[in-house]
């Protein structure tokens, strides 16, 4: 992984010049025409949309949502961390002190995130020939987008600092915490401002963007985390009425080639696609959970108690999620010859054969997610980056309704919601439905999507479960051989209320010179 060093003042403070790039066979001979400022860019309406287009970028990046971030749900029961980065390891075992390297790398590309927004948010409005529709469309996205960064932040950290458009225009960025009600009181401001301005539906053109709904499904999100149930209802129940927004009439549609593209259900994604920028990645998902056997790098590992929490008849979903020991893939050549070693439940006997199947060097668990692995059609087993990452489906926002109701009505109230996910992945309804089963069905709906972890987080905040009782029981792999039910990560121990937040990032601390202040029991 590429390991890269930023500062939270000088990125915010960068991001008030737009840099736009373009395709030269020989950057380093062009000689320089001119260079865009903050004072000359924002002239017109093309410059809005690319300015806009600027903030999406973020999401393409490494160390943002498309790794990093997934390694704090890798604390969660579902999955464990591989790899050679020691910083992933000690945040999954709770080991964790604000020095580690990943504590740091997840600030700066929120504020990233949140600087470029900022620049948007500021100049858009003063832009001088731009029709209204896109003036709307382009402020909406760009107030989304810094709620989202918002969000995330309040989810890891807690307490951070509140920058906005007041802290560019006065260069004010060294600022003190705010806390967490403040932070997300930002976050639900830039969420209504952005339902206000956002279209429901965009055209093929601008298929991607963020609509209406997806800010309705963030919202109802962030009153789930604040427990104020009934507003979670009011927006959550607009995207689950709208047709607009549906469930895709097949679970794996979500995670397709072909099929993410007009898919109603993806609220909110990451737009992948096949081309690589400078040495990193075109798509950080895919190539952190694709086995490295073949051709990824295999970080996230599912555990058994995961794959276990499927029904008998949940094969659909199942399917859709895990790689499991001896499933094969398509499109693949490059096979490995099956050893002696080998030899063992399915493959007995096939010494000598080829196959595409999932080698035990794999996994640490014989287990992968499959939502985020595709490949080239050429037969090579390349990874095909053009697969989309969901960050928010209308299926999340259904059984987050669901569990407003339960919380408020009691068992069976969230029926509805349950049961037109369940019925999706073929499945039978259910009758009145309490935590247990609203809990069930969003670990196996939502599996690897980066979300188990936040979940058990709020409810045991809300003492709708013990996390010492989860985090407790030893993670576990595959009973088949070789992995043998192996237990992959010992017992832990979860402390609270300090395992709620990790630690701000010391450099960040050291570089405010005693303005931010270190979370409390770090």
């Amino acid at each position: 992984m590429k390991i890269r060093q930023y500062s939270i003042l000088s990125l915010i403070t960068i991001t008030a010049a737009v840099v736009i790039y373009g395709c030269v066979k020989k950057p380093l001979d062009q000689k320089p025409t001119g260079q865009y400022t903050t004072g000359n860019y924002w002239r017109n309406e093309s410059d809005v949309i690319a300015g806009v287009l600027g903030i999406y970028n973020v999401l393409f990046t490494e160390d943002w949502v498309g790794h990093d971030l997934y390694v704090f749900d890798d604390q969660s029961d579902d999955i464990s961390v591989y790899g050679d980065h020691p910083d992933f390891k000690a945040i999954e075992r709770f080991n964790i002190d604000p020095t580690l390297q990943l504590i740091y790398i997840t600030w700066p590309f929120a504020y990233e995130q949140i600087g470029r927004a900022n620049n948007a948010i500021i100049y858009i409005p003063k832009v001088p020939v731009i029709t209204d529709s896109i003036r709307n469309r382009s402020l909406g996205e760009a107030y989304f987008l810094r709620a989202h960064a918002y969000f995330v932040l309040s989810q890891i950290y807690g307490d951070v600092p509140l920058i906005v458009e007041s802290n560019v225009l006065n260069g004010n960025y060294n600022v003190a915490k705010s806390s967490v009600d403040t932070i997300r009181a930002q976050v639900e401001s830039d969420l209504l401002k952005a339902i206000d301005l956002l279209p429901e539906t965009y055209g093929d053109a601008d298929r991607g963007r963020v609509s209406k709904g997806a800010a309705w499904g963030m919202l109802c999100k962030l009153y789930m985390f604040e427990d104020k149930f009934d507003k979670a209802i009011q927006y959550g129940s607009l995207v689950v009425n709208d047709p607009n927004y549906a469930l895709a009439p097949n679970y794996q549609d979500n995670f397709m080639l072909g099929k993410q593209e007009s898919n109603t259900e993806i609220l909110f994604a990451v737009w992948n696609k096949n081309q690589e920028i400078s040495n990193v990645p075109a798509s950080a998902i895919s190539t952190y959970f694709t086995p490295r056997a073949w051709q990824g790098w295999g970080f996230h590992h599912p555990t058994q108690n995961f794959a276990d929490e499927f029904e008998t008849t949940d094969t659909i979903r199942k399917r859709a999620t895990l790689i499991s020991i001896g499933d094969s893939i398509p499109y693949q050549t490059n096979m490995t010859q099956i050893g002696s070693g080998d030899a063992y439940q399915m493959f007995t006997g096939k010494q000598g054969q080829s196959t595409g199947r999932m080698l035990p060097s794999m996994s640490t668990t014989g287990y992968a997610i499959r939502k985020y692995t595709a490949f080239m059609p050429s037969g090579d087993g390349g990874v095909d980056y053009d697969l989309k990452q969901p960050i928010l489906r209308s299926a999340d926002v259904y059984l987050l309704v669901a569990e407003a109701k339960i919380r408020l009505n009691g068992a069976g109230s969230g029926d509805a919601e349950i049961n037109a996910v369940r019925t999706r992945a073929h499945l039978l309804p259910v009758t009145g439905a309490g935590m247990g089963q609203l809990m069930h069905e969003r670990r196996v709906e939502l599996g690897g999507e980066n979300i188990r972890w936040q979940d058990l987080l709020r409810w045991d905040k809300d003492k709708v479960i013990n996390l010492d009782t989860i985090v407790g029981r030893p993670k576990t792999a595959s009973p088949l051989p070789p992995y043998n039910g192996a237990t992959v990560i010992p017992a832990r121990t979860f402390v609270r209320p300090k395992h709620y937040y990790m630690p701000l990032p010391q450099e960040i601390i050291d570089e405010s010179k005693g303005v931010i202040l270190q979370n409390s029991n770090y």
